[in-house]
Formats: structure tokens, sequence, C-alpha cells
């Protein structure tokens, strides 16, 4: 089909792709940090993006309705079987809009709408005045209503959608225009006169299909010949279907038809493209955590400053740093002025004030170790490869380091090159397509060999190995750990770590999505970071870093050290401000080499028993597949949604209790209410998918991810991730391994030690429990601790107003729920779920409880209460949380921002204590010269690996140094065990 030459006027049908982004992510909102939904203003940035690059449209216009129209006056039930918006969800449509604004103001695209008209009669009408005016029009819209106005210089353009599930643009033109209805352009409109739209409430006529109405107009032509001939249809069924209903179908011709004669001007001047704002559509996407879009916008340069901020409406309790306020989370609301930019010769833009210097020989390396020992600190950077055979993926310890770059101030810094070459294994890599980022057209280009210093291992570097294990020379990074590990695989052990900007972003707000270098720079610097498929390209084309040219390498290495340098001078007095200097030095900076050394011991993993459990859960798998298909009364694709919501709702009639965009809901909430109201099937499912899910991330993926030089799992532990200030767990996640069921202890049964070595688990007692007394203060809670023993069970007694004797198994577990309850903010509906109580007697439940432990209440309220006055929870180490949902117009958010508040300060002051815990055991084991290592930490557990003859030494250890983490009003308790695998340990 020939596509439109310019020049081009595109049309864009407004809000209809707004709601169809808003809607596309109805199930699985994006949402920021700060609790925005940001799913519809998503789906438009994309789509503009896309269209801009795509297709580079000469002028465009974005098209929007503007309140009622004369449809409505017509036939009031038009479109009124749209979906109606809870006033949650319109709120977070409404918040899109305004974001949807300001970044087609961003762009310079005006927004057209004509009062008392729908945007289609407005796209109607300026596609006819552009055709008269010599343009050639592009309608981009997905709505079929418009294939009424395809004619020569007018076409459709459906943009379809980017992303895993991708769906192609469709154009439509004269060429092809009946192919989608069957009809011809001009007869549209009496076919959607015939079949109606039930997206717009048309009522059409009913009992005439789509081929019905294709016959017809075949036959008659528009709708009134085919009225004036109705006596002539031969088949019974549609001629009685008009005959009955010739006021609706000539309604609905009336409502389908798009006017164009709308009292609007196309003014070509006003929708004349132009370049973006981008320092306003960097301002917005930091607002919105749009990484990737931030990343597209290209290097900052000194015109990017000039330009204005935008009109960006302010997320609840935002200041700026300039402000005495702490009331919410740290960012720049004033953003700064970006850093001048210039091209360097290995084609990688520069700061301009910047010096960057490669050190290739051994004189010259001596010469950066003099200035080295010249200034107060340095930032250092690795930059690596994967080992050969090692998965393209970015793992520490399966890493091989191609170059060190230093910085000893801002704006200097330096390249060592270690392991850069010319050729890959024969082939010429300078015969790459220059697809392949700047140093693909370098290579093109045709570069010397590249010159390297003497082997990192050789005497001659010695030197710099010192240096870099001296503790005296003070040392920075971003994600330190990576640098660590590295250089723990090159034979150094890092010492002198005192900063690392990655951490320190995530103490002053945890909460942020990103705490990447290239996030910080835009934010705190105003720049733009070369990326590294900049350098190296992407996909098949991309360069592996050893083989960029020297000169390209040391510019973007040197590049991310002496920012890492520019941004402490930004991040070290936010930290001293707001009070959490001593959480960054004294907890998060050290516990980076606690992490580094437990990652780098990792863990065994018994293949054999790994290899039985195969067996064990595909048999355990297939027999409830069974019971499945025997209770569905049908085989079916178990894992097929749709299969499974006939099963439930159609053919077993179970209560639909969520729906989403394509039906019932099935997902596991659902699941579990229907299991608990008696429903076997649903109970059935959950079992089958626990099953299915342990396979697959377990059974299956363990095995593959054992590390080829020690047999052992090394997981990474992250420190950065939950706004909790808790660690996670990845590749493999080692913290999510149930342990409640069987099938999930029988895979921890699989985690041994060494041959001839033991594990020892040691694990806090209630520790949330214990803090929430202390933080509380209430005498009954307090006492209870104090006087030791079951802590359920005591409470329990003081609950129920019995003695302790008299405390039975059923008081206890109620007990026991109500106190979890409570730290996570639960109220009477869940704990009636969770008790299988009514309503009501839950209700008064929770009024006993906290009517025995009044002072709990009276300290869960004011945690809300402070947070609210100041935006953000606190932990008993002076950890924040910052909590912007808690001035949230939506109620849902709203509240779940109070039960944040009430939990922070107790989840938070948990995941504190185990981290200074894991300190003081490490620097104990160093001390006092013990074998045993720390290996795993799993919430409020940590597991060891013992030598024969050390299990005194080092549960007395553990002991003593976890137990002595805080000074408490309560005790803290840990309970320990020692076995030949993780459960025997644990038990």
């Amino acid at each position: 089909m020939q596509r439109p030459t310019a020049p081009r006027l595109f049309l864009i049908d407004g809000y209809a792709l707004i709601y169809r982004a808003f809607f596309a992510l109805m199930t699985r909102p994006l949402v920021t940090s700060h609790g925005e939904n940001t799913s519809a203003t998503w789906g438009i940035a994309t789509f503009l993006k896309r269209l801009l690059v795509t297709h580079k449209p000469e002028l465009l216009g974005w098209v929007h309705d503007s309140g009622a129209t004369f449809r409505d006056d017509l036939y009031p039930e038009y479109k009124a079987t749209r979906e109606k918006l809870t006033d949650e969800l319109q709120a977070d449509f409404d918040r899109g809009l305004e974001r949807i604004n300001q970044l087609l103001a961003a762009y310079s695209i005006p927004v057209l709408a004509v009062p008392g008209f729908e945007a289609d009669d407005v796209i109607g009408t300026l596609a006819r005045k552009g055709v008269d005016a010599g343009y050639n029009v592009v309608i981009v819209s997905g709505d079929k209503d418009f294939q009424q106005l395809v004619r020569p210089g007018v076409w459709l353009l459906n943009p379809g959608r980017g992303g895993p599930a991708s769906v192609e643009e469709q154009w439509v033109g004269v060429e092809n225009a009946n192919d989608r209805l069957g009809v011809p352009p001009d007869r549209v409109i009496d076919y959607l006169a015939l079949v109606g739209d039930s997206s717009d409430n048309v009522p059409g006529v009913k009992g005439i299909g789509e081929k019905g109405a294709q016959e017809l107009i075949a036959q008659f032509g528009a709708l009134e010949d085919i009225l004036a001939h109705v006596h002539e249809i031969t088949k019974k069924r549609p001629r009685e279907a008009l005959l009955a209903q010739e006021a609706e179908a000539r309604l609905s011709k009336q409502l389908v038809t798009i006017h164009q004669d709308v009292p609007v001007a196309l003014d070509p001047s006003t929708l004349q493209m132009s370049a973006p704002d981008t320092q306003a559509l960097r301002h917005l996407y930091l607002e919105l955590e749009f990484t990737s879009l931030l990343k597209d916008l290209g290097g900052s340069a000194p015109s990017d400053a000039a330009a204005p901020p935008p009109a960006i409406v302010p997320r609840p309790a935002e200041l700026s740093l300039d402000t005495d306020a702490a009331d919410s989370a740290p960012t720049y609301s004033n953003r700064p002025a970006a850093l001048a930019m210039t091209m360097s010769a290995s084609g990688v833009p520069v700061l301009a004030d910047a010096r960057y210097v490669t050190v290739d020989t051994v004189p010259a390396l001596e010469a950066l170790l003099d200035r080295v020992r010249d200034v107060p600190f340095i930032a250092f950077d690795t930059e690596t490869v994967p080992e050969p055979g090692a998965p393209a993926t970015i793992d520490a310890m399966r890493a091989t380091m191609v170059g060190l770059s230093i910085a000893v101030a801002p704006g200097e810094a330096y390249y060592l090159p270690f392991a850069h070459r010319h050729e890959d294994g024969g082939g010429n890599l300078a015969l790459l397509s220059g697809d392949a980022g700047i140093a693909g057209r370098r290579l093109n280009a045709g570069v010397e060999p590249p010159v390297n210093l003497p082997a990192f291992a050789s005497d001659a570097i010695a030197p710099l190995r010192a240096m870099l294990e001296d503790a005296s020379v003070k040392k920075l990074a971003q994600n330190a750990k990576y640098d660590v590990l590295v250089l723990r695989g090159a034979g150094v052990r890092l010492a002198g770590l005192e900063f690392d900007t990655m951490l320190a972003s995530y103490v002053i707000d945890p909460g942020r999505r990103s705490h990447g270098l290239d996030l910080l720079a835009l934010e705190f610097l105003g720049h733009t970071m070369t990326a590294y498929e900049q350098l190296c390209g992407k996909g098949r084309n991309q360069l592996p870093f050893d083989v960029v040219p020297v000169d390209a390498a040391r510019d973007y290495s040197c590049e991310d050290v002496d920012i890492t340098m520019r941004l402490r001078a930004k991040l070290e007095p936010m930290l001293g401000s707001h009070g959490m200097s001593d959480l960054f030095r004294n907890v998060e900076v050290p516990l980076v080499e606690v992490l580094a050394d437990m990652e780098w011991d990792g863990i065994a993993i018994d293949l054999t028993w790994f290899e039985s459990l195969k067996t064990r859960f595909k048999s355990e798998r297939e027999r409830v597949e069974q019971l499945i298909y025997t209770e569905a009364g049908q085989e079916f694709n178990i894992n097929s949604n749709p299969q499974l919501r006939v099963i439930l709702f159609d053919k077993l009639g179970l209560p639909v209790k969520k729906k989403t965009a394509t039906g019932p809901s099935t997902d596991a909430s659902v699941l579990q209410e229907l299991a608990e109201e008696g429903h076997t099937l649903p109970t059935l499912l959950m079992e089958y998918r626990e099953i299915f899910k342990l396979e697959g991330t377990y059974i299956d993926a363990l095995p593959k991810l054992v590390h080829p030089r020690d047999h052992r799992l090394h997981t990474s532990f992250n420190q950065t991730v939950a706004a909790t200030g808790r660690l996670s767990s990845t590749d493999p996640n080692l913290q999510n391994i149930p342990n409640r069921r069987e099938l999930g202890r029988e895979i921890r049964r699989g985690f041994v030690p060494r041959p001839g070595w033991r594990l020892l688990s040691a694990d806090y007692s209630q520790i949330e429990l214990r803090l929430l007394a202390h933080l509380s203060g209430d005498p009954a809670f307090v006492s209870a601790f104090r006087a030791g023993g079951d802590i359920h069970r005591q409470t329990a007694a003081i609950i129920f107003g019995v003695d302790l004797a008299d405390v039975n198994g059923e008081m206890r577990a109620r007990a026991k729920t109500i106190n979890f309850a409570t730290i996570y903010g639960q109220g009477a509906h869940a704990l009636s779920r969770q008790l299988k109580l009514p309503h009501a007697e839950a209700k008064a439940f929770i009024d006993t409880y906290f009517e025995r432990f009044a002072g709990v209440k009276a300290f869960l309220d004011r945690c809300v209460v402070e947070a609210k006055a100041k935006g953000y929870a606190e932990t008993l180490f002076h950890r924040r949380r910052y909590i912007p949902e808690l001035k949230e117009r939506n109620h849902n958010m709203r509240a779940f921002g109070e039960r944040v508040a009430a939990n922070a300060p107790i989840q938070g002051s948990a995941a504190d204590l185990i981290k200074i815990a894991m300190i003081q055991v490490h620097q104990a084991l160093a001390s006092e010269g013990l074998a045993s290592r720390m290996l795993l930490q799993v919430h409020d557990e940590l597991i060891f690996e013992l030598p024969a003859g050390e299990q005194a030494a080092l549960s007395a250890l553990v002991k003593r140094e976890m137990e002595s983490a805080a000074a408490l009003d309560v005790p803290l308790l840990v309970e320990m065990g020692v076995g030949d695998d993780w459960v025997a340990a644990k038990s």
C-alpha cells in the first residue's frame, strides 16, 4: 500500500489512546515509588516516542473530546455502557491526564478541542481542511468509525504497541479500506447503523449481523435505499428487523456519522513540529521515574540548562532542598543546570571541564600512585567482561577485569587498561557493522592494537594492588560490592571503602525506584551519561568491553568515576542534614564487606538430592493434576487463565470475587478466598501452583546456578531494593524458599555444608514483637517479654483474662494471629478471614486486644500522626521511609500509607538490627580467628558453616553478638541449632 508523503498532517485521537493505555495495565498498573499511577502516561510517552522517531511528522495535532455533544441530546444512552471508574481509579486517571498534558506541552504538541463536539468530529473537519490545503492526512486511532473518512489524501494509522507482547502498527488507505468491515468507506456509516456499536452503545438493528449488513449494502447501497426497498429483502429475519426498528437504524446512522463542519480552523503554524524541550522532558521523566526514556534524551548541553522547568504539579509534600522542612523525600524541585559537554577524539561525549588520562606504562602508573597519596580520597570503578563460558550477564563472581578507572578529584580521572584486545579468536572485529555503537564505528575506522599495562597479577602492578588493599587510602565507588568482588577474583582484598553513592542515595530516600549512577547524575547534576549501549551497541552487534578502543573506554569509564566523585559532594551533606550519617557510615558501608564475603563463600547444595526431588515433585504435581481434572469434570490447561475462568465460573458457577479487563480474576487472592469458603478446586489449584513454582524456581534452576569453580551457589544480596531497609536476595533468591510446608522443607534439606563441616542456624526470636514492646513501652507487653516463656501464651492470658495455665491451644493461636496482625496494621476484615470469625467478632477481638495493650494502640496511632506531620516514618536507628501516600486523595492509597507509617518503625528497626548483628559477628569471627563462615541471611535468621571443633565457640560468639546488637527494654533472644543440612540446623 502506498504510504503518505510529505507534507503530512497527523491527527491523534487523544482520549482513545489514553483510555487504551490506562486500561491495558489495569490489573498491574505502573506505580512510582511514591505511589503515583503512571500507566496512562507511560503508554502515551512511549507511543509518542515511537511515532516521532518512526514517522517524523511535519504537522501534528492532539485532539480531545470536550464535554457533552449533540449525540447526547439525540440519545441520552449514548456511551452509557462504558465502564465507570471508581473514585480511586478516576483520581488516578485524572492525575494521568494532567501528566500527559505536561508531556504534550514539553513536545510543543497542541491539544485541540471544540465544545459540543467529539474528537471524531474535530478530526473529520481538520482532515477535510487538511486535504483541501494540500496535506496528506494521517488519522492515528484504532477506532473503526474513522474508516468512513478514508479517501485519497486520508489514511488511518492504528499505532499498535511496543513491549514484549508488541503489536505491529496497521495502515489503512484507499487500497485496503474495505478489508476491516467488508464495505467501502462511503458505506461505513450505513454498515455501523445496521450492526450498531456496543462500545458506544449505538443500538443498530437487532437481528442484523456483520455478514447480513454487508449483503444488504452490496445489494441496495445506503441505509435509506435499504429501507426504501425493505419489502424486497428475501430473508425474513433482516426484513422484519428493519420494519420493526427503522427508527433505531436512522438514529444509529446519525450517531455514527462524523461531522466535517465543526467550527475549527486549520492553522499549520500551530501544528508545525519543533524540537522538544528536553529539559522539561527530563524533569517530567524524573518525576515519573521513566528510567529508559530518560536515557533516550541524549547528552546534556548548556542549551538544555537554559530551558525553563515545566509546570509540573508537585507530588504530595514535595519541597526544594533549600528549605528547612524535612517532610518529603529529598529531591530537587528546581533541577540543576546541565554540566557543559564536549566531544572527545574517541567519539565519546565528555565533560568540558574534565581531564581524562590513559595510564598504560609503569612509570605513568607510579606517577598516578604518587598523586593518589596526595588526595583525601579516590573514586574507583572496574570494567569487566564475563569469563569464558559464563553467561553474558553482570555477575561479579564470573567476571574478568579489563580495566580500572580512578578519579582523584572532580574532573581529574585516569584509566588503567589491562586486558583490551584487537581480535576475537581470529576474527577481526574491525569488520563489524557500525551498528555496534561508538566502539563499533571506531573499529571500522581501523584502530591500532591496544596498549595495556602489564597483567594485573604481575610484579610490576604490585604497588597498585598494595594501594587498593591499603585502608589508609580512602575510597568511594558506585555499587562498591560489585567492584570488591571483581577485585577479590583478581586476588585483591579491597580496604579503605568509606563511601558508596548508590548506598548514600538509598539511605537518603529508600523509596526511589532507581539508585543507578545515570539517574543520580541526571537528578543531582543535570548530566546525561554515556550509556553502555551507546558505546558498545546492543543486541547481537553489541561488542564486549575488552575490544572497545582504549581511548573510548577511557572516556566512558573515567566519566563514571568523575560523576561518582561529584555526586559525593552532593549526597554527603544531605546525609548529615537529615541525621543519617551514622546509619550510612556505621551500618550500610561496613555491610558491603560482610555481604561480599558471604557472596564469595556461597553455600553448597546436594545435587543428588535435588535430582531425586525432581522425580518426587513431578509425581506430586501429576497427582494434584488428576485431582483437579476429577474435580473439574474434564481435562484442561491448568496454566491457562481463560480456560480456568470457564471451569471455575461458567461450569462450576463459583462466585466471581474480582474482575479484570479480560474477565473474572483467577489470581492467588481470589483462589484463597474461594478456598476459605470451602470450595475444593481452588484449594487444589493453589497446591498445584505452589508445586509448579517450586519446580521451576528451585528444583530445576538451582543446580544450573552452581558455580563451576567451587561447585557452590552464590546468591547476590541487594542493599538498595527494599524500602523497609531489609536485604533481598537474587540470582538465586534464597530468602523465599517456603519453610511451612513439607515440600519447601525438602528443598532446604538440599542445602548442606562442605564435607566434614556442619551448618548452624541462628534466628532472632519474635524480633518484631520485641521491638513493638520496646518502641511502644506498653507495660503489659514489656512485662510479658521480661517474664520469658511463650509470648503468644502470655499475650493470650492477658487478652482473655485467664491464668497462664488456663490458656488453651485455640487461645494461643488467636493471640499469635493478632500479635502479628497488629504489626502489619491488619483490620477486622483481614483478621476475620484469618481466624474464620464473623467480622463483628473479629472487631471485638481487636478492640479487646488494644484495651489490654493500650500502650501499643497509642504507639501505632502516634506513628501515623507523626508520619503525617513529618512526611516520613523513622526506625530506632534513624532510617527514614518517606510516605507521600499519607497525603493522597485516593482513600485506598492513604490507608496504605497509614499502615506503612505504623509498620515501618518496627519492620525497619528489625532490618537495621540484623544488619548491625551481621557486622558485629563478621568482625568477631575475624578477631577471634575462627574458620567458621557466615553464609546466608534470611530475614531474621543467619546461616553459618563451621568446622569440627568450633561449635561451642561459634555458638557463644553468635549469641553474644546478636543479642547485644541493640539495648532494648526487653531482652533479645537468639534461637540456635546445628545440623548436617539447613532443615536439621533449623530444627
